[in-house]
């Protein structure tokens, strides 16, 4: 592990008042991987947004949802899954810049994976 390439995660319950140190994480995430400030944040909004969507779709609020951040030389990449209704639609894929949000079902599963491509 180095300062710009790393892998950890991180476990929290699927309760909205969280989604700040979710976002805060990634801030410093990306502060790691040394992305600019600019992308940085604009990575930060796509995880605060789809990790809001993954908890209005989630089952319950007691339902954790594991977190992992890693980072190489080519993209700092977020990964998230969590129990969702059966109602719940599978959120679409979007691309923005070098961003992109990923959201794919396993089941009663959605997963989310968002990869912020590392300008050279």
């Amino acid at each position: 592990m180095t300062p710009t390439e790393f892998d950890f995660t991180v476990k929290m319950p699927g309760d909205s008042r969280l989604v700040g140190a979710i976002r805060q994480l990634t801030t410093h995430a990306a502060g790691y991987a040394q992305i600019a400030a600019e992308d940085g944040e604009q990575l930060a909004q796509h995880v605060e947004r789809a990790t809001e969507t993954a908890i209005a779709a989630s089952k319950a609020q007691t339902t954790l949802i594991e977190f992992r951040f890693s980072a190489d030389t080519e993209a700092l990449v977020v990964v998230f899954a969590c129990d969702v209704a059966s109602s719940a639609p599978r959120p679409a894929s979007t691309h923005a810049g070098t961003v992109t949000v990923d959201w794919a079902a396993e089941g009663s599963r959605h997963i989310c994976r968002i990869r912020q491509r590392l300008t050279a």
